[in-house]
């Protein structure tokens, strides 16, 4: 399609993706960016998507570490044995007392985990072509993008989909402070309770919730543009 006939959304992202795409070096993530941006006009009925959630040991973009990466390859009506990863990544400095307390993973468990460079190229296979999908996405597209600043000295650049802006969106209504955590917003579904704070565990959570929020919507004609993060 010619660019300037693209939505106003899918054309800024495009061009951003492209931007990155030129600066990336050869390796993972040239590969990564070769593999290409997913129309807005796919349906989502046959599109393939990418769950994704990452542990850290705090909340700064920059100065925190990504020790846990879990995805889940999924579709609008089935989540495969085969797509689910789990990859652990050590940190240049011993863990913080206090995200031990949150995502339990200890030093030791760590002491045959990839670095960040490996960890990369193991993931980024994974997230190629694909929409990413994950609960409050700033978090996730944050913490990558400063992995691949680091790493490749070039930004990281994917089409998000948000399942708490997207419930917010196509059902707003007054809710508790704490009304659009992942696992209260999966109750409200009547998804399983899972424990929390596990990469691989809460990427399953996050691609179940899509798929009872796209179900729950009932529209049988929504793309790829109808979800991604605005």
């Amino acid at each position: 399609m010619i660019e300037w006939l693209l939505p106003g959304r899918e054309r800024r992202l495009k061009r951003k993706f492209e931007q990155a795409a030129a600066l990336a070096p050869e390796g993972p993530l040239r590969d990564y960016y070769a593999a290409g941006l997913p129309a807005f006009s796919l349906p989502v009925s046959g599109l393939e998507m990418m769950a994704i959630d990452l542990e850290t040991d705090g909340l700064d973009f920059e100065q925190s570490a990504i020790l846990e990466a879990g995805v889940v390859l999924t579709r609008i009506n089935a989540i495969p044995a085969h797509g689910a990863h789990r990859i652990r990544i050590r940190p240049s400095d011993a863990l913080s007392p206090s995200s031990v307390i949150v995502h339990r993973i200890t030093d030791d468990a760590l002491v045959d985990a990839m670095n960040e460079e490996e960890a990369l190229a193991l993931l980024l296979p994974l997230l190629a072509g694909k929409p990413l999908v994950a609960h409050f996405a700033d978090i996730e597209a944050g913490f990558l993008d400063a992995a691949c600043r680091r790493v490749y000295g070039t930004p990281f650049v994917a089409p998000f989909i948000c399942t708490m802006s997207l419930e917010n969106r196509w059902f707003p209504r007054t809710r508790a402070a704490d009304g659009l955590r992942l696992a209260k917003l999966r109750a409200g579904y009547r998804l399983p309770a899972y424990t929390a704070h596990d990469g691989l565990t809460d990427a399953l959570a996050c691609a179940e919730l899509l798929m009872a929020q796209i179900a729950h919507h009932g529209c049988t004609a929504l793309t790829l543009g109808d979800l991604v993060r605005r």
